[in-house]
């Protein structure tokens, strides 16, 4: 699932974290999905909850 998708643009954001890659399988997933978007057309970005937190104008610009 994407965290955030603009279709539109084909935009996809995602908000990655330790917990959520707990183990391989789950990494795989994660990267499986995401060549999957960009061989699609669609441009994913990817932050960590520290970068919305700690560093919002990274994430806005």
């Amino acid at each position: 699932m994407i965290d955030f998708a603009f279709p539109t643009e084909k935009l996809a954001v995602e908000i990655d974290g330790f917990g959520c890659h707990r183990d391989v399988k789950a990494f795989q997933h994660d990267r499986t999905r995401r060549n999957r978007l960009v061989a699609a057309g669609w441009t994913v970005l990817n932050y960590t909850w520290a970068d919305l937190l700690e560093r919002p104008h990274q994430v806005t610009s």
